[in-house]
C-alpha cells in the first residue's frame, strides 16, 4: 500500500480518529467532521540529510564529519506532500510556511502538492540573540542571520485581506531550537482577521488556534502520537 493510500485510509472514517503513517512515523490523522481552515501556519520538520554534518579538520589531516542535534525527527519532502492537507482547507485560503534556504524548492513542492499556489514572502525573521546582537552564523555562501515564511494562495484568498499595514520584517529574539517568533501568528491575523486557523507541526498552544503536531495535544480536530518529534 502507497504511502499516499495509508494516509486516506486512515482518514476516511467519518467522526473518528486514527494515525495516519507516513513512512516509519506515526502521524496525527485528521478528523471526519474536519473544520476548513482558511488560515494555514506550518513549520515544516524538514529533513536535512547530510547538509547537518558538520566538519573539522584534524590535526592528522583527516576530515571529521558529526551528526548535528535536531532535537526533533524529521520528515522527507515526499511524506510531507502526501499530508492530505487539502482535506482540511477551505476554497478561498492562505498559507503560511516556514523553510530554509536549503529546503526552497521542496516548500515550493508542499505548497503545489497541499492545493496551493506560492505568491511570495511573507516574513523574514531577522533573528536577535537576548542582547540584542544580530545573530550571525556560517552559511555555506554568506553569513546568515534570518529564516523566511513563504505566503500561498488557494482560490479567491485577496478577498480575505483586512489590513495593508502588516510589515514583512520582524525582528525577534530566537528562542529554542526552531521555535518561531509569536508575533507572526499575530500579524496573520493582523493580515486575515480572526478567521478559521490551524497551526501544522505545532510546538507550543495558542489560544484560537487548533493546532497538528506531535509535541502538542490536540485542542480540537487532531488526534497527537508522541512517536515523532514534531
Amino acid at each position: 500500500m502507497s504511502i499516499e493510500q495509508k494516509i486516506l485510509e486512515s482518514t476516511n472514517v467519518e467522526d473518528s480518529t486514527s494515525a495516519a503513517i507516513v513512512g516509519n512515523t506515526v502521524l496525527p490523522a485528521v478528523v471526519g467532521s474536519q473544520t476548513k481552515y482558511q488560515i494555514v501556519y506550518a513549520d515544516p520538520a524538514w529533513d536535512f540529510g547530510d547538509r547537518l554534518r558538520s566538519s573539522k579538520k584534524l590535526d592528522n589531516g583527516k576530515m571529521h564529519f558529526r551528526e548535528l542535534d535536531l532535537h526533533y525527527k524529521t520528515m522527507k519532502t515526499s511524506e510531507i506532500c502526501a499530508l492530505p492537507v487539502k482535506e482540511i482547507v477551505a476554497d478561498d485560503a492562505v498559507l503560511f510556511m516556514w523553510t530554509t534556504d536549503a529546503h526552497l524548492p521542496d516548500a515550493l513542492k508542499v505548497i503545489d502538492a497541499w492545493g496551493f499556489k506560492y505568491k511570495t514572502i511573507g516574513f523574514i525573521w531577522n533573528k536577535k540573540e537576548k542582547s540584542g546582537k544580530q545573530v550571525c552564523f556560517m552559511g555555506k555562501w554568506t553569513l546568515k542571520g534570518s529564516e523566511i515564511c513563504l505566503l500561498a494562495t488557494k482560490g479567491k484568498a485577496h478577498k480575505l485581506i483586512k489590513s495593508h499595514k502588516v510589515r514583512q520584517l520582524v525582528e525577534a529574539e530566537r528562542d529554542i531550537h526552531s521555535r518561531k517568533p509569536d508575533e507572526v501568528r499575530k500579524r496573520i491575523v493582523e493580515l486575515l482577521g480572526d478567521l478559521p486557523k490551524v497551526e501544522l507541526f505545532c510546538r507550543t498552544p495558542k489560544e484560537g488556534w487548533d493546532i497538528w503536531g506531535n509535541e502538542v495535544e490536540s485542542n480540537v480536530n487532531l488526534e497527537t502520537s508522541a512517536n515523532n518529534g514534531r
